[in-house]
C-alpha cells in the first residue's frame, strides 16, 4: 500500500514525500498491515467471554441476593400445611420497555379467607397467555400450600415443594454460591488470559513487521 498524498483528516497536501504523521494535525499516516484471521477470531472469543462474564455476574448476584433475602424472610416464621382452592387467575405480561417479565397469580380461599399466591413457583413454567394459564389452573383447582400467618401478601402462601420454604431458598442461595459464582469466576479468568494473549500476539506482530 502506498502512503496517501493528502491527509484524510485535515486534507493538507503531503506532496511526494513518505510521511508517517501529518505535519498539521498529527494524524498517523503509516500503512497498517491487515489484521490476521487468527487475531479476529481471538477478538471474537474475547468479546463472547466478556459478555458471558458480565451477564453471568449480574445474574448470579441478583439471584443470590433474591434467594438469600427470601430465606431470611421465612426464617423463624411459623407455618402449617393447608390447601388453596383457586377461584380466579390473573395474567400479566410486561413486554416493553425492558425488562420483560410475566406475572401469573391466583385468587383463592385458604381456611375460609381470601388469599392470593404466585403461580409461577407452583407451575414450574411460565404461561404464554391468560387462556393457557386458565387451562393449566382452572377454577376449583386445589393446591397444597404452606400458610405463613405472620407474613403479608403473596408471601403468606407458598406451594409445598417437599422441604420447608426457608430451607428451599437457602438451598438455592447455596447453589448459586457454590456453582454459579465459581463458573463466573472461571469465565473471568479465561477472559483475562485471552486479553493478555491478544496483547502479546499483537505486540509480537508489530515487532515482526
Amino acid at each position: 500500500m502506498q502512503a496517501p498524498t493528502t491527509c484524510p483528516r485535515c486534507g493538507i497536501e503531503l506532496g511526494c514525500y513518505v510521511e508517517t504523521h501529518c505535519p498539521q494535525c498529527g494524524a498517523n499516516l503509516a500503512t497498517r498491515p491487515p489484521v490476521a484471521l487468527g487475531i479476529r477470531l481471538l477478538d471474537l472469543i474475547v468479546a463472547v467471554c466478556g459478555t458471558l462474564f458480565v451477564l453471568g455476574s449480574l445474574f448470579g448476584f441478583v439471584f443470590y441476593m433474591n434467594t438469600s433475602s427470601r430465606a431470611q424472610l421465612y426464617q423463624g416464621a411459623p407455618y402449617h400445611s393447608t390447601t388453596f382452592r383457586v377461584t380466579s387467575v390473573q395474567f400479566y405480561q410486561h413486554v416493553s420497555p425492558s425488562p420483560h417479565y410475566t406475572e401469573a397469580s391466583a385468587i383463592g380461599i385458604v381456611e375460609g379467607q381470601k388469599e392470593s399466591m404466585d403461580l409461577i413457583p407452583y407451575l414450574g413454567r411460565i404461561p404464554q397467555n391468560e387462556r393457557q394459564l386458565m387451562n393449566w389452573v382452572p377454577e376449583g383447582t386445589v393446591v397444597p400450600v404452606y400458610l405463613f400467618p405472620t407474613l403479608e401478601g403473596q408471601n403468606r402462601i407458598q406451594p409445598i415443594r417437599g422441604v420447608p420454604t426457608k430451607e428451599w431458598y437457602s438451598g438455592l442461595a447455596a447453589w448459586s454460591s457454590n456453582r454459579v459464582f465459581p463458573v463466573v469466576g472461571a469465565i473471568g479468568i479465561l477472559t483475562a488470559l485471552l486479553i493478555l494473549a491478544r496483547f502479546y500476539v499483537s505486540r509480537n506482530r508489530c515487532t515482526v513487521n
